[in-house]
């Protein structure tokens, strides 16, 4: 920080900016621009006719406000002191093919000519294979051969084989299981869509204790710095999300063109007034929280890097993206699942970290919530 900057932060050369310029003063994001996300959500709380109008207008006010914060609201103030930031980033880690903590401008704007600029940039100029940047081949063991890919893909498949035996077989049981314990149908049903997640997870992690590295995978959950902590949880989630629901929107108007309405079972609850609430916490706890953590572990973290290890970077992402599309069985929601799966195979690569996927999947699976519960 220089001398001008010390000053502006103590209160004093007031003639140079006044308290609303002080604001946004320093590094993204600024005090100024944590504001202006606070004031977007209230306004939209109080405009917003229901807890899914909200969230949209929530999703696109924050990321209007980290647009312009980062690209034109701060640079303004900051040039006003004689502070230029720099358009080359600094790195989030050593590795230099990870996410930059300042590419959220960068996947904003579209600042150069790199990998990452290339995906957004949209110029055409740009190769696949260069937008998910390889990175190696894995171990010196002997997964590069042709037997230790086909047996690491083995694995990789028993793994995914395990999941979908414990949704269907443990599944009814389960259910059964709590009904004679004197839970109603309905609380069973929601219940055992909480526990079944559990031995999903102790799989996963016996997996990556077995055929992975635990404690890299448990380095994808450290977050260093609040500026950090505010990017992965915040601004690349939002971002994420809106992306996620354009791209949702172009593959539903495809699929009616090519395939027609998809036949997806209506989904509809009958319960008890005084089983409600009961319900919808279960439903929330399952939907929203366990479902994208244990997913996102297994997938984005597990089978992602397993794949990475002996394919590179593209076939890890698109791989693990069909294997978690698959899970889900319904042919219209396996496209869509995968389309996900793509981009939040991507950002887990290129930022080293589990939490905005983590994140953006609890957003996708909340617009879900809410339409089997509001809907």
């Amino acid at each position: 920080m220089n001398q001008d900057l010390q000053l502006i932060s103590q209160g004093e050369n007031q003639e140079i900016l006044g308290p609303f310029g002080r604001l946004f003063i320093g590094d993204f994001p600024t005090k100024g621009t944590l504001w202006i996300i606070v004031l977007a959500i209230l306004v939209d709380a109080w405009i917003a006719g229901g807890l899914l109008s909200f969230l949209l207008l929530s999703i696109i006010s924050i990321y209007l406000a980290i647009y312009f914060g980062y690209n034109y609201i701060e640079p303004h103030f900051n040039t006003r002191i004689g502070v230029e930031r720099e358009k080359k980033l600094s790195q989030i880690t050593k590795d230099p093919n990870h996410l930059a903590m300042g590419d959220i401008g960068r996947l904003l704007h579209g600042y150069g000519k790199s990998a990452v600029g290339q995906v957004w940039d949209l110029s055409g100029t740009g190769k696949l294979s260069e937008m998910f940047g390889e990175i190696g081949h894995g171990s010196e063991l002997d997964k590069d051969s042709v037997t230790g890919k086909v047996f690491t893909w083995l694995i990789i498949a028993s793994s995914w084989i395990c999941t979908l035996l414990i949704f269907l077989l443990l599944g009814i049981p389960l259910v059964e299981f709590l009904e004679l314990l004197g839970f109603s149908e309905n609380v069973s049903w929601e219940l055992m869509m909480v526990l079944v997640y559990i031995p999903v997870l102790a799989m996963t992690v016996g997996y990556i204790s077995w055929d992975g590295n635990l404690s890299k995978t448990l380095d994808l959950f450290k977050i260093d710095s609040f500026r950090i902590g505010f990017i992965f949880l915040i601004g690349l989630p939002f971002v994420i999300s809106v992306i996620d629901i354009v791209v949702i929107n172009i593959y539903d108007l495809l699929y009616i063109m090519l395939f027609g309405t998809p036949s997806i079972p209506e989904i509809v609850i009958y319960y008890e007034d005084s089983e409600y609430n009961l319900l919808l916490a279960l439903s929330f706890t399952s939907l929203v929280i366990a479902a994208p953590v244990v997913e996102e572990i297994l997938f984005r973290g597990y089978i992602l890097d397993a794949i990475r290890e002996i394919h590179g970077d593209t076939v890890a992402i698109l791989g693990s993206a069909g294997l978690f599309g698959l899970l889900h069985l319904e042919p219209y929601v396996v496209g869509m699942a995968a389309l996900g799966g793509v981009i939040y195979g991507w950002i887990r690569i290129k930022t080293g970290s589990l939490w905005p996927s983590i994140v953006s999947h609890m957003v996708w699976n909340f617009l879900a919530f809410l339409y089997i519960w509001h809907g």
